[in-house]
Parts: structure tokens; C-alpha cells; sequence
């Protein structure tokens, strides 16, 4: 069992009552294990065969988080995982995108976002969603998972959630706030979020909280939906911090709040409330373009690390003629059927996991299915996008980017 700080489960003695025991039984549980499906990518087909081969059982809060067992399958190994199928994610962290709301005609924004589990949640059913990450590194990281995914939707920035509220002032039909917290929720399964508890973190991320939301506050549009969550189980970050928020802010009003214990769900643990700004929810309007929306930004001095759908480049030969190298991003975003350019599919894990770790494919390979001749191409496996190759002759130069590469 993992050793709590002393002060952490004094707290959590007097919080919980009469349900302290079962919550300190929770510990010696493993953690649970869950990954969601990405609703702008899998095929049914495909859902109900892993369903079945994986024997996953649904995660009763999200309609496309599912369990797992890692005595029966390591899903991050499969090659569905690299072509962005599904995502791994904590189970109750699920629970935030899922009370949002969200609907194709909104303008989203995920304030704290890396590495972007809620985002990709969001982002499948949002019209365009910014999602942010203050940290340059984390950001990075955010900006890779978006582009597995093949959301063409979303832009990702990185500033500080008070350089945003200056440039935009009632803007987004939902804000997401799922907060830098104490991370008592994380325990379970991290011995580092055990090591950096302590009532002055848990005091500092108050303060945090804090002003994240109320840069939130003035971002949201009138009639707007705001979604604040942590990790933690501390009553001063979670219904004490909405508590504080309402009361400084008569024109909100709470919608539905949830406080998940470990010893009550399967999940780690996870607190989210809905909020909504007073005022007549506006009309559906066209939404912006990822672009015009990521060059705003740009001028206004917002680090845009993606817009949308990166694109490749076009350049010129020695002879000043023009050619085209298309991106990993394009082709992650293309669909097997709607792709009428050159393109192969692996169906065997085999010879798709050759491809990931870098290595050279043939036309003569067994059940390699080539459609188009010479060039540029998207490499599939069973259909879903993996990145792109370039075949000359026989022969498919792997172009599959070295830093998302196996090792084995």
C-alpha cells in the first residue's frame, strides 16, 4: 500500500466520515486502467471487435470510455493506439468533457490543457476548440496527441490563462478549467504526487484555481458553460473553490457538481462542476476559421503552435520546378474511403509494426494492398491512417516521423 502524509489522511478522516476506511481500502486496489474511442475516427466495426478481443467493459459516465485489463491487453503496444482509434486515459478524468455539453455549433476552450485527454474528448464534438497549455514543453506534448487524433478542428496555443482573458472577452460557448491541483487523486498510482503534497501546495493551487477561473469568468460568453475539474480530493479546491467563485460572481449559477471517490467509482478519484454565465445563450453563429482564429492570436503575441490542419510545403528544385511534401498532419487526418490519392493498408500488425519503427516496406510484402503508382503515399493499417511513405519501384520509403518511432 502506498504511505500517505500524515496530515493528508487526517484530512480525509474528518471529510469523509464514516466512509474513511472503505476510501483508505481503496489503496490497495490497482489503478484502473480505461482508454476512450475517438469518435471522429473509429468504425463500429472496429469498436465491437476490440469490445469483444479485449473484453473491455464501458465506463458508466462517458459513452466512449471503456475498461480495460492489462493482464489481457496492452492497448499503447497496438497499432490503433499510434493511429489515433482511441486514447488512454484515466476513467474518472473522462467525467469533465462529458458533463460539458459540448455541441458541433461551439467554440470551445480548454485552458489547461496537456496532455490532452480532455481536449481530444472536446474536440470530437466541438465546432473549433482552442486548446491551451501554459507550459511551452507540455504544450508540445498536446500539440502531438491533437495531430495522432487527426483533429483538424483545433487550435493549440500556449500562454497564460490571464494573457488570453485580455484579447477574449465573452468568446467561447464553453470553457473547460480542469485546474493544476494537489493532485490527491493521482496517489494511487504516482509516488510523486504522494512526495509533493502539502498543505502549502494544496494553499498555493487555492490561489491558482483561483485566477484561472477568473480569467475563465471573463472569457465565457453570456449563457456560456463553464467546466471546472481537478484530481483532488481537498474540499478547499473543489466545492469550497466553487463555492468561493459563486459567491464572487452573482451572474453564475451552478449547474451540477460531482465529487468522485475511489472507494465509490472505478477511477482514481476526480471533482468537476458545471457553471453557466447568466444571460440569453446566443444564437449559433458561423464559427471561425482555425486559421483566421490562430492568426488573431499571432498578432495578439499568443505562442500558436497548431492551426487546424498543418499542412506540408510546397518548394522548388534546382530546376525551379515546384513539388509538394505533404505532412504527418494530413495524413493522419485522411480517410481510407474519402482518400482518392496514392495510399497503401497493412492489414497485419506484423509488417505495420515494422513501418512504426522506421523500417522500409516492399510492394511484394504479403497483403499489402497499393492503390496509385509512384511518390508520395498514406500508409494504413486495417484502413486508419498511420503517416505517410514515398514509393519508388517497389520499394516504400519510410517517412513516418523519427520522434514518434518504436524502438521495438
Amino acid at each position: 500500500m502506498v504511505k500517505l502524509p500524515e496530515e493528508y489522511l487526517e484530512r480525509m478522516k474528518v471529510s469523509l466520515s464514516g466512509d474513511y476506511e472503505a476510501f483508505l481500502r481503496s489503496y490497495e486496489m490497482p489503478p484502473e486502467k480505461a482508454l476512450r474511442f475517438n469518435i471522429r475516427k473509429v468504425r463500429e466495426e472496429t469498436r465491437e471487435q476490440l469490445i469483444r478481443e479485449w473484453k473491455l467493459t464501458p465506463v458508466p459516465w462517458c459513452p466512449d470510455g471503456y475498461y480495460y485489463s492489462e493482464d489481457v491487453i496492452r492497448p499503447g503496444l497496438s497499432p490503433y493506439h499510434d493511429a489515433g482509434v482511441f486514447y488512454i486515459q484515466e476513467p474518472s478524468a473522462m467525467v469533465t468533457a462529458a458533463c460539458a455539453g459540448i455541441k458541433e455549433t461551439d467554440l470551445v476552450l480548454d485552458l489547461c490543457a496537456a496532455p490532452g485527454g480532455k481536449s481530444t474528448q472536446a474536440a470530437a464534438r466541438a465546432g473549433v476548440l482552442v486548446s491551451n497549455e501554459p507550459v511551452a514543453g507540455r504544450a508540445r506534448i498536446l500539440s502531438s496527441n491533437i495531430e495522432r487524433m487527426g483533429l483538424t478542428n483545433t487550435v493549440v496555443i500556449s500562454a497564460w490563462p490571464g494573457e488570453l482573458s485580455e484579447i477574449l472577452t465573452d468568446s467561447f460557448d464553453c470553457i473547460i478549467a480542469d485546474a493544476p491541483c494537489s493532485g490527491e487523486g493521482m496517489m494511487r498510482k504516482d509516488e510523486t504526487a504522494v512526495s509533493e503534497w502539502s498543505p502549502a501546495n494544496v494553499a498555493l493551487c487555492i490561489s491558482r484555481q483561483q485566477e484561472i477561473l477568473e480569467a475563465a469568468a471573463v472569457m465565457l460568453k453570456p449563457g456560456g458553460r463553464l467546466v471546472y475539474s481537478t484530481c483532488t480530493f481537498e474540499y478547499g479546491e473543489n466545492e469550497g473553490q466553487v463555492r468561493h467563485f459563486l459567491e464572487s460572481h452573482p451572474g453564475f449559477r451552478l449547474l451540477e457538481q460531482h465529487m468522485m471517490y475511489p472507494h465509490l467509482i472505478r477511477g482514481e478519484g476526480h471533482y468537476c462542476a458545471v457553471m453557466q454565465k447568466d444571460g440569453a445563450v446566443s444564437v449559433p453563429t458561423a464559427l471561425p476559421e482555425p486559421s483566421d482564429l490562430a492568426a488573431m492570436l499571432k498578432k495578439n503575441r499568443i505562442h500558436v503552435l497548431r492551426a487546424g490542419l498543418e499542412r506540408g510545403e510546397t518548394k522548388q528544385d534546382r530546376k525551379g520546378n515546384s513539388y509538394y511534401t505533404p505532412s504527418h498532419a494530413e495524413a493522419m487526418a485522411r480517410v481510407w474511403d474519402a482518400d482518392r490519392g496514392p495510399k497503401i493498408n497493412i492489414p497485419g500488425s506484423d509488417a505495420c509494426l515494422r513501418y512504426l519503427r522506421g523500417e522500409t516496406l516492399s510492394t511484394d510484402d504479403p497483403g499489402l494492398s497499393v492503390c496509385g503508382g509512384e511518390g508520395w503515399l498514406t500508409v494504413y493499417y486495417d484502413r486508419y491512417p498511420l503517416g505517410l511513405g514515398k514509393r519508388v519501384g517497389g520499394i516504400i520509403k519510410n517517412h513516418y516521423p523519427k520522434g514518434l518511432r518504436r524502438m521495438s
